[in-house]
């Protein structure tokens, strides 16, 4: 086994840990959340799976990318939420139901939209891509649905404190394979990321974060807490499913990979301002 494998093995691990451990708390009814509540899911997957999409071939077009990036734009703006994700929500002031709800409702849209989104940029860029639903399903199904369901089922045989004992362990653990992890990865892949800057990468790869950001605070509800976790999950994408849908369509484009991983940065680093304005306003409100 690689070094970077091992690496890619344990950010698995450490995800599936702390969703395992968000999801203790949820409930089964959560999970169709989004279905009941249809007006909310109709303003979820608008911004997730029709502007944010748009504003990625808008932003290929208008800027002179590498490549790579435009894979990269193309790639993240087709996944789902990422499955650490969930955690900065809870921050922000989001409900456990609608988060739980979004999780679910957007992994099983992306296995279908991923795939006829790609077959209609691969038109608008004229190139051939095709990947199948497996390729999209199998990281979504191991890294958020399975610890997802986990979750949920053993909460519903264990007592209030045991739960609680449970996540906590699961959420450290998971906490500290992701930092150790993430840091490898990023030594490693960190020269690569350098080549593809330039040309304006770093501001197209901002904006699709900050259109993200807008489309779902905008389109997330009454609910000032479920439109910023909204926000934060049409800003911040699954790395995974980026990557597998370059890997599958571009697999001679060495750095695609690396300019994934740049856009996921990018993202964090524009949300940040974004969470501390969100957690100051939350402050007075709970107090």
């Amino acid at each position: 086994m690689t070094v970077a494998l091992a690496l890619k093995l344990m950010i698995m691990i450490s995800v599936i840990l702390m969703l395992f451990a968000l999801s203790l708390r949820a409930k089964v009814s959560d999970l169709g959340h989004l279905v009941t509540h249809w007006r909310l899911g109709l303003g979820a997957f608008v911004a997730m799976f029709v502007i944010v999409p748009a504003a990625a071939v808008a932003i290929s077009f208008a800027f002179d990318l590498d490549p790579a990036v435009k894979i990269a734009l193309v790639a993240i703006a087709l996944s789902p939420i990422p499955p650490v994700l969930p955690g900065k929500q809870v921050k922000a002031g989001g409900h456990a139901c609608y988060i739980t709800g979004l999780l679910f409702g957007a992994t099983i849209v992306s296995i279908f939209a991923a795939p006829l989104g790609l077959y209609l940029v691969s038109r608008l860029f004229d190139f051939d891509a095709q990947i199948g639903f497996a390729a999209i399903a199998m990281p979504l199904v191991l890294t958020i649905l399975l610890p997802l369901l986990l979750g949920i089922a053993f909460a519903s045989m264990l007592d209030p404190a045991r739960i609680e004992r449970l996540s906590g362990i699961a959420t450290k653990l998971g906490g500290v394979l992701l930092l150790i992890a993430a840091l490898g990865l990023l030594i490693g892949i960190f020269p690569r990321m350098l080549e593809v800057i330039g040309n304006g990468a770093l501001l197209a790869l901002a904006v699709l974060a900050l259109v993200g950001l807008g489309a779902g605070y905008a389109l997330g509800g009454p609910d000032p807490g479920d439109r910023a976790a909204l926000g934060l999950a049409s800003s911040t994408r699954h790395p995974g499913v980026a990557l597998a849908i370059a890997a599958n369509v571009f697999p001679d484009n060495a750095l695609a990979p690396a300019a994934i991983l740049l856009s996921l940065l990018v993202a964090m680093v524009v949300c940040i301002p974004f969470m501390r304005l969100i957690t100051r306003h939350r402050g007075p409100a709970a107090a």
